[in-house]
């Protein structure tokens, strides 16, 4: 871990503990607030994207369903744009040109207490990247070669614990603690410079890590008129080398945001999100370095900031069977009106989307550069 990150990661964990007031006499008491306000109902507007920020009371469960894609075209060198011509004229075999990652990720969450919710996710990917390359005996031609990987990724096991309240639950303070279960194939191969041959792909196209992983964070939400705001600092602390003699760079993250309830059923949000990642610590003996900036280890850094909007969309789904029904007695054949059913399940449904785009990126490149970025969301609770 470098310097750099150290100082990065020491600043934002620092800056957050200053939104809590020191009350002495506030603690966390998850009895006193009313039921579902501390999960992702009415009360929790916050957006898709940020993860972990919501715990549940005891016996409480969720299944939430994410589609995420990220499109990626063109190259950076720093912040200056690299051409396919440039990456080539430094030696480099193929020039990656545009890159689409796609992800379903499968989650679920349980309160086994109210002292602590516990949260599973695995993703399934599916990364498809278009490199341009000399053609054989017309060097000053180039051609595109197509290379796509799928299957699952890692899997991540977490823990959110409640650490602060005021005594209404309008701000809260919450400590996410996590592992990432090395489950995602870091051996994944695609078609070589000739025809019929294999080569191992470059790193952003492999499923996971190869290494376990710490994945700790912070989380700050405070809500009041309609209005919530939130504050999150999250990283990824790669642990050893992989089996195959590397372990990528340790990330860093620090989100905030601004959500507006529109209406009962509708709230919008705007946030902003800094990252930074670190270069390949290693490198694996199957990639050829120049086959491609993307094979090169010290070519894998870099830092980006995103501006994100979002739409949160409640669903009601239990007021279908609390609804009067009407049904006609077989005695007599008049026409009745049944008293509403009450459901033992308070369920909750959430329809979420948030798209986002990058203002500001400085890659250790050439590097490919991020386009934007889309997720779709589905959150039951009961």
């Amino acid at each position: 871990m470098t310097n750099k990150h150290l100082s990065y990661a020491f600043f934002t964990l620092a800056i957050l503990p200053l939104l809590v007031p020191a009350y002495c006499d506030e603690h966390v008491h998850p009895d006193v607030h009313a039921h579902g306000s501390t999960g992702p109902g009415h009360d929790d507007n916050s957006p898709l994207g940020v993860m972990g920020d919501h715990a549940h009371q005891a016996g409480e469960a969720m299944f939430s369903y994410r589609y995420g894609i990220m499109e990626m075209n063109g190259n950076l060198d720093g912040s200056t744009p690299a051409s396919t011509q440039d990456i080539l004229d430094a030696g480099f075999m193929m020039a990656p040109t545009s890159m689409r990652m796609e992800m379903h990720m499968m989650g679920a969450m349980y309160a086994a207490s109210d002292s602590i919710t516990l949260m599973a996710m695995l993703p399934l990917k599916r990364i498809e990247m278009s490199p341009r390359m000399p053609m054989p005996n017309m060097p000053n031609m180039t051609m595109t070669r197509k290379a796509e990987t799928s299957g699952a990724g890692d899997l991540k096991l977490a823990g959110i614990f409640p650490l602060w309240a005021a005594g209404d639950h309008s701000r809260t303070l919450r400590l996410n603690a996590g592992l990432s279960i090395p489950t995602g194939s870091i051996k994944e191969t695609g078609p070589g410079m000739n025809g019929g041959e294999t080569m191992r792909l470059p790193y952003p196209m492999q499923l996971g890590s190869g290494t376990f992983d710490l994945l700790p964070g912070l989380t700050y939400i405070a809500e009041k008129f309609g209005g919530s705001w939130g504050t999150q600092v999250a990283s990824v602390i790669h642990l050893g080398e992989n089996g195959e003699g590397y372990s990528l760079g340790n990330r860093f993250q620090a989100t905030t945001w601004y959500s507006r309830k529109l209406s009962d059923t509708l709230s919008a949000s705007a946030r902003i999100e800094g990252s930074t990642w670190g270069n390949i610590d290693g490198q694996d003996a199957e990639m050829n370095p120049m086959m491609s900036p993307n094979a090169r280890a010290d070519l894998r850094g870099g830092e980006r900031v995103d501006i994100l909007f979002g739409l949160n969309i409640f669903l009601d789904t239990d007021r279908w069977d609390k609804w009067d029904r009407l049904f006609i007695d077989k005695d007599n054949g008049q026409l009745l009106q049944a008293k509403p059913q009450e459901n033992s399940m308070d369920k909750e449904t959430l329809l979420s989307i948030e798209i986002g785009f990058p203002v500001h990126q400085d890659l250790d490149g050439p590097q490919m550069e991020s386009d934007w970025r889309l997720m779709v969301g589905l959150q039951v609770s009961f």
